[in-house]
This record gives C-alpha cells, structure tokens and sequence, in this order.
C-alpha cells in the first residue's frame, strides 16, 4: 500500500499530489503576491504579520521583545 499526501494550497485550496508540485504552483500562480517565506517549511505569505504569526504558532517562535 502506498501512502498517499495530498498537499493543499492554502490560498486557492487547489490540491496537489506532490509537495513540489504546490511549490511550483505557489511560486508560479501566487509568486507575485507571495513576498515572505518561512524558512522552516517553505509556505509563502502576502505580508510580514502572516507570516509573523505562522512562526508563532507552527515553530514556536517568540518574540525577544
């Protein structure tokens, strides 16, 4: 049995077979909306308090001050 993911585009819902495929797709369809990533995961963001808050919750990253 094989393990299926199916990845999803969580700003068009589109789902993918493969996590390179969602890559291209982000960076081809939402590329130029898309100005922040996460270093740790790839995921993309259209502004800096998204992707802020992505960090808080997915890696657990505080804030110093």
């Amino acid at each position: 049995m094989g393990f299926f993911n199916k990845s999803k585009c969580e700003l068009c819902d589109k789902k993918f077979s493969k996590e390179e495929e969602l890559m291209n797709h982000i960076q081809i369809v939402h590329g130029k909306d898309l100005k922040y990533d996460c270093k740790k995961c790839n995921k993309f963001f259209s502004n800096m308090e998204d992707m802020r808050t992505h960090l808080q919750r997915e890696h657990s990253y505080k804030k110093d001050r």
